[in-house]
C-alpha cells in the first residue's frame, strides 16, 4: 500500500508541474545552426545562429538567386579572362575558357550540382556586367532580406577576408531562392551532361556534392528536395537543405563550421526529424486573437480593420500552445504589423526548448489601420472580456500577477487536501488491518487454551 501511496503522491505532482515529455534537441558539431519554416520564415530551432563565419560555396545559394531574379535562363553568354582571372586554379571548376560560348541555363547546373567556381563568375559578369559589380549587388540583396551579419567579396565562396554570413541569414537567403521554382531545379539535380560547345565538342556529366540527393548513398534522405554544400580550409564544411517533411512541413536547415564532412547530412536528418516530430503546426483562428490584435493596436496609437485578419499557421514547441502566444504592433509611418511573440511568462522555458529568447516576432502580419478616435478608444476599452484568458488580459498587471499567485496556492491546497485523505485513508486501512490480525490472535490462542 506503501509504494502505491508514493506512486500516486508522484503522479499528482507531476500533473500539477506541468512537466512536458520533451525531447531534447539533437548534439549537433556544426557550431552556426538555424531550422527554419520556408513558408513563413519562423526560426524553429537555433545554435548561435548569428555568429560570423566564412560560408565557402554555399555562397552560391545568392549568386543563383540575383541570377533567377536578374537573368535570363533562356539567355546565351561568353566567358572572358576578365571572369576567369580570379578563380583559383586548384579549387572546383569546370575549365571554362575565355571565347566560350555558354548558356546561362548550364552555368547554373555547372554552379549548384558540381559547385563550380569559375561557372559562379562567368555568371557574376553575365548578370552584373563585372564581377565586382555584382557583389556589390550581392550586399545590397543581404541587406534587403534583412541580413545583418553577411557580406560577400566574391560569387563563388572561395576564402577571403570579409567573407562571411551566419546561419540565420544564410537560412534567409535561401529562403528567397527557394521561392522561385527553378531553384531547386538546378540544387536538387544529381547529375548534369554538358552541351557540346564552340570550344568543346563533346560534353560530360558532372555529378552533385550532396550525398543526401543520392538515393545510393547512406545519408540519403527522401526529403530534401533542394541543397548545396560547401567547403574550404578556413570555412570547413557548410550546408544548407530544403526539405519537405512527411508531416507537409516545409523546412530550412542551415550549418555553418561542421567538421566533418558527413556530418552536415547526419545532422540536418536529425534536425529534421527533431522539428518534424517536437514543433506541432498550431493554427490560430482569426477570431481567437481578433481582441488582441485590436488591444495592441490601440497601444500603438491606431484602430485596425479585424474583419480582414486570417487564422495563422506556427510551429510551436510542446512547451508552448496558442495561448502562451502575446501581440504587439509595430507602426511605420503608414504601415502597420502584428508581431506575434511568445508571452513574457512563458519564454523562459520556450528558451530552454529551442535555442531562442522568444522576444523576437515569431510572425509578423500586416494591418489595414487609421487613426484612433477617442470613440475607438472607449470602444475598445469597453469590449467584454472573451473567456476567462480574456477576462486576465483586461486586467492591470498587478491583478494578473495576483490571480495567477492565488491560483497557485490554491492548486497548492488542493493537494494537500489530497495528499492529506490519502494519507488518512492509508491510515485507516492499516488500524483496520492491525485489528483483524490481532483479532485472529485472540481467536486462535482461546483456542489453544480450550
Amino acid at each position: 500500500m506503501g509504494k502505491k501511496l508514493i506512486a500516486c503522491l508522484m503522479a499528482a505532482l507531476l500533473l500539477c508541474g506541468g512537466v512536458s515529455a520533451w525531447a531534447a534537441a539533437p548534439e549537433v558539431t556544426s557550431q552556426s545552426v538555424c531550422v527554419m519554416d520556408a513558408d513563413t520564415g519562423q526560426v524553429l530551432y537555433e545554435k548561435d545562429a548569428k555568429a560570423e563565419l566564412p560560408m565557402a560555396s554555399i555562397t552560391k545559394v545568392m549568386t543563383a538567386l540575383l541570377v533567377l531574379e536578374n537573368g535570363d535562363l533562356g539567355g546565351t553568354t561568353t566567358a572572358t579572362d576578365e571572369a576567369l582571372a580570379t578563380v583559383d586554379l586548384e579549387s572546383t571548376r569546370v575549365g571554362f575558357v575565355a571565347g566560350e560560348q555558354l548558356t546561362i541555363d548550364e552555368l547554373m547546373y555547372c554552379m549548384m550540382v558540381y559547385s563550380a567556381n569559375d561557372a559562379a563568375n562567368i555568371l557574376a559578369e553575365a548578370v552584373g556586367g563585372s564581377v565586382d559589380a555584382f557583389v556589390e549587388r550581392m550586399n545590397q540583396k543581404a541587406q534587403e532580406l534583412g541580413c545583418t551579419h553577411t557580406h560577400f567579396v566574391n560569387p563563388n565562396g572561395l576564402d577571403a577576408d570579409g567573407h562571411y554570413t551566419c546561419a540565420y541569414d544564410m537560412a534567409l537567403i535561401t529562403r528567397a531562392a527557394n521561392q522561385y521554382p527553378e531553384f531547386s531545379k538546378y540544387s536538387g539535380a544529381t547529375s548534369y551532361s554538358l552541351p557540346s560547345d564552340n570550344v568543346i565538342g563533346e560534353g560530360w556529366q558532372v555529378n552533385t556534392k550532396v550525398d543526401m540527393l543520392d538515393q545510393s548513398k547512406e545519408v540519403y534522405d527522401h526529403r530534401v528536395y533542394a541543397a548545396k554544400t560547401g567547403w574550404t580550409t578556413n570555412a570547413h564544411n557548410t550546408f544548407v537543405a530544403c526539405a519537405k517533411t512527411d508531416n507537409g512541413n516545409n523546412l530550412i536547415v542551415t550549418l555553418l563550421n561542421c567538421p566533418m564532412k558527413n556530418g552536415i547530412f547526419t545532422e540536418t536528418t536529425a534536425l529534421l526529424n527533431y522539428a518534424d516530430e517536437e514543433y506541432p503546426a498550431v493554427t490560430v483562428a482569426a477570431g481567437d486573437y481578433e481582441k488582441e490584435a485590436q488591444k495592441a493596436a490601440k497601444e500603438a496609437g491606431v484602430k485596425t480593420d479585424t474583419s480582414v485578419l486570417e487564422d495563422f499557421t506556427l510551429h510551436l514547441p510542446k512547451c508552448v500552445t496558442a495561448e502562451n502566444l502575446a501581440y504587439r504592433c509595430d507602426v511605420e509611418g503608414d504601415e502597420a504589423s502584428l508581431q506575434v511573440t511568445v508571452a513574457s511568462d512563458s519564454r523562459k522555458a520556450y528558451e530552454q526548448e529551442t535555442g531562442q529568447s522568444g522576444d523576437e516576432p515569431l510572425l509578423s502580419i500586416p494591418l489595414t489601420v487609421e487613426a484612433m478616435t477617442d470613440t475607438d478608444e472607449k470602444a475598445v476599452d469597453d469590449a467584454p472580456a472573451s473567456g476567462l484568458l480574456g477576462l486576465l488580459h483586461g486586467l492591470p498587471q498587478i491583478a494578473q500577477d495576483a490571480i495567477r499567485v492565488a491560483a497557485i496556492v490554491l492548486c497548492a491546497i488542493v493537494i494537500m487536501i489530497v495528499l492529506l485523505f490519502l494519507l488518512g485513508l492509508y491510515r485507516r486501512i492499516k488500524r483496520a488491518q492491525m485489528r483483524r490480525r490481532n483479532k485472529a490472535k485472540y481467536h486462535h490462542n482461546h483456542s489453544k487454551r480450550r
